[in-house]
């Protein structure tokens, strides 16, 4: 845990480099837990105790600000040819965020599996998307969250997800299905990889 006067300076950097509204997240765990929309500066510390409080999230804490925009889910692996980049999946829900709630309650919201992106957005998105897979040294299949600004057309990195949801609506394997492969021989192909790497 952080000591009082640690804790006090990263709340007062967050509040002097990040604009309202913020996000407040575990760096651990997964699925949104634990993950609180702060829009008044008094929030922030309870956001703060609720993220680090949150079952299996581990002692870190992210603090990101808000970016107004469109928000995508893509997943990439290395495959016998090198990265390959899956087609990208659009997440439009009906809650004020992509909440524990709206990933799981069936009807609050609709992924759409290809995105609607142009191709020079989706050019944007593979190379960036590889960038990061090797930068941060990612092995095997990955799926990286990230928005797309609104006003600015900019895309910004969300998170890593180093061990996706392998359900069948989960969204690599309809990602899987988007880009015309078989399950069966795109599993093996990762399984095979994982043994050679």
């Amino acid at each position: 845990m952080l000591s009082p006067a640690t804790r006090a300076v990263s709340e007062i950097n967050v509040k002097n480099e990040l604009k309202l509204p913020y996000f407040v997240k575990p760096n651990g765990g997964g699925s949104s837990i634990g993950m609180t929309k702060v829009k008044q500066l008094d929030e922030l510390s309870s956001a703060i105790d609720r993220a680090l409080g949150t079952e299996n999230a581990g002692k870190q804490v992210l603090v990101e600000e808000f970016v107004s925009g469109r928000e995508f889910s893509v997943g990439i692996y290395n495959s016998k040819a090198g990265l390959k980049v899956l087609p990208a999946t659009e997440v439009i829900t009906t809650r004020e965020f992509f909440d524990f709630e709206a990933k799981y309650i069936p009807g609050l919201t609709n992924e759409i599996t290809p995105a609607d992106l142009t191709n020079e957005q989706q050019g944007r998105v593979e190379q960036l998307v590889k960038e990061v897979y090797i930068r941060l040294n990612c092995k095997g299949l990955v799926r990286i969250d990230f928005f797309l600004e609104r006003e600015t057309d900019k895309f910004y990195f969300i998170e890593i997800n180093t061990i996706p949801g392998q359900t069948e609506t989960s969204f690599i394997p309809q990602q899987v299905r988007a880009a015309g492969l078989q399950e069966t021989d795109f599993y093996t192909e990762l399984i095979e990889q994982a043994l050679v790497e």
